[in-house]
């Protein structure tokens, strides 16, 4: 598999449940960046010992302002256009088969107050949805696998919302969501699915698994905000309308 592990989202363990972390990205950005610079990168492995990786770059002068040449410089090459592309993320989907209150009529304050759970793997993603989400009055805990994930919600049944990744180690997003959907009292919670597998059925077998949402990384934090409140309200008003059923009349 020393040649698949260049491409995009593809890891020498491909499951969901694998024992390491990570998109699958680092070695496909790895390679085109070398590509840029005119060079390109290999790999040597041996079971049980490990992996070397080794980048080769030409040294050749490139033409700079002023008519001087200079060793490549790396930083400019390989730098990408992000014009137009900051911000941008696929829509949001939401489940036809749940009522869930539109956005734009969602109280902006609902989610202050409100305690969230994110199980995610890779600490990149926690520090800055933490950073994000704590900005907004909202009290964040954090799990980094299913497993702990699942042991932070039973002794903190206060959240609110579940925050998770698909793919982490032992216990993928899929397994998570469908032990906690065993225990009843968790059978409303709003679970969001925040990931970069995007393949086709990914979505459907992650609803079928418990998920309540489905969203494709980048995420825009405005927009997950919004998503995040409706999922709140929709909890919120079904308790309300649980409770006021039992009411004796």
């Amino acid at each position: 598999k020393l040649m698949s592990i260049f491409e995009a989202f593809q890891q020498a363990d491909g499951t969901t449940s694998r024992k390491y972390g990570g998109t699958g990205l680092g070695l496909s950005i790895s390679r085109e960046i070398a590509r840029l610079l005119g060079g390109s990168i290999a790999v040597t492995s041996e079971i049980g010992r490990g992996s070397t990786f080794t980048l080769y770059l030409p040294d050749l002068p490139v033409a700079i302002a002023g008519g001087k040449s200079s060793g490549l410089d790396a930083a400019e090459l390989a730098r990408p256009d992000l014009e137009g592309t900051l911000g941008t993320a696929p829509p949001l989907l939401i489940p036809q088969s749940r009522a869930v209150p539109n956005p734009a009529e969602v109280e902006p304050g609902l989610l202050s107050g409100t305690t969230v759970l994110v199980v995610d793997d890779d600490v990149r993603n926690v520090f800055a949805l933490t950073s994000a989400l704590e900005l907004h009055g909202i009290r964040v805990l954090y799990a980094d696998n299913g497993r702990e994930g699942i042991r932070l919600l039973h002794r903190h049944p206060e959240v609110n919302l579940v925050l998770m990744d698909v793919m982490m180690p032992d216990m993928d997003g899929n397994e998570t969501a469908a032990a906690i959907r065993r225990t009843p009292q968790f059978a409303e919670l709003p679970i969001l699915f925040l990931t970069t597998k995007a393949m086709p059925g990914d979505r459907e077998k992650s609803i079928a698994a418990g998920a309540s949402d489905y969203i494709t990384k980048p995420v825009d934090l405005d927009r997950l905000l919004a998503v995040m409140r409706s999922w709140v309200a929709a909890t919120v008003g079904a308790s309300g309308a649980r409770a006021g059923g039992e009411a004796p009349g």
